[in-house]
């Protein structure tokens, strides 16, 4: 079976759900491999649990996935084992504390690592029977231009691009962003900088990141904020705990509660439901053009 065979199905939503606020999706980014992009995916979404709000993890770093492992939790079942026919997505959920869920991908996988556009359709198709209700469902992306990584940004309503005060990471930051602009018309990015030492440097950063995009006019590339470079984040990671949980009076700790706050007053989807709704049907009107956005 593949991903792309999976099928939309029908939720069974009752009242209350469907009267819930849309569900806000947040993509989680990053040009290069050491950004800390998934300590911020993992971090946020516990940030977000914290202040009451039902949080969804979808782990889409679908080759060398690891959110489980950061938050200490052991998967019976994957996405690879849903690609497979052999669970449904609802039976891979994982649960890490209040308000928090995790839907974990495996590591090592070459045939999920490399997934197309409709195989990534299907995948997120099959939100739909998720019973569930969320508020925010945050989704750890891959790393790089693949078209795996492309597809879940185009269906977030927000997309969080992580990157650190070194060359290689600023370069490769900016080739993802012209990339996606060029080739799937994605236009819209929030930038955080991750791992510095001051304000300063984190403006600074940021200043010279936007600097290469001063012939694309038509990118929306907005400040996010930063989060300091602190010794409890690699403590918190050998306890297979989140920073916010394990040291919540550290400096980034404190930085990403109030990065969770940001989120919170973002836009969020027009459109109603209490379930995923909205980023299936984006997931799906945007394979419906695929083609003639890559062309």
């Amino acid at each position: 079976m593949r991903l792309s065979d999976i099928k939309l199905g029908h939720s069974n939503r009752d009242t209350d759900s469907i009267s819930q606020s849309p569900v806000q999706v947040i993509a989680i980014a990053g040009g290069k491999g050491g950004t800390g992009k998934t300590n911020i995916a993992v971090n946020l979404a516990q940030a977000l649990a914290n202040e009451g709000k039902r949080t969804l993890i979808l782990d889409a770093d679908l080759g060398m996935a690891n959110v489980d492992v950061l938050l200490g939790l052991t998967p019976e079942n994957t996405l690879y084992d849903v690609m497979r026919g052999k669970c449904e997505l609802e039976d891979i959920l994982l649960t890490g504390g209040h308000n928090l869920m995790v839907i974990p991908a495996a590591s090592g996988v070459g045939q999920l690592a490399n997934m197309r556009w409709q195989e990534c359709a299907g995948l997120v198709r099959a939100f739909s029977d998720l019973k569930e209700p969320v508020d925010t469902l945050i989704v750890d992306t891959a790393t790089g231009v693949s078209e795996s990584v492309a597809v879940f940004c185009q269906a977030a309503n927000e997309i969080l691009v992580v990157v650190c005060n070194e060359p290689a990471s600023i370069r490769d930051c900016v080739s993802q962003l012209k990339h996606f602009y060029r080739d799937y018309g994605i236009a819209r990015y929030r930038v955080l900088a991750n791992m510095v030492d001051s304000a300063s440097e984190a403006n600074t950063l940021f200043q010279n990141l936007i600097e290469n995009f001063t012939d694309d006019h038509n990118l929306q590339i907005s400040y996010a904020g930063y989060i300091p470079t602190d010794e409890h984040v690699r403590k918190a990671v050998h306890s297979h705990q989140s920073v916010v949980n394990s040291f919540p009076r550290s400096p980034s700790a404190m930085a990403l509660k109030k990065l969770a706050s940001r989120t919170m007053e973002w836009p969020r989807p027009k459109r109603a439901g209490g379930h995923v709704e909205f980023f299936v049907e984006r997931l799906i009107d945007n394979e419906n053009m695929g083609m003639e956005v890559i062309s």
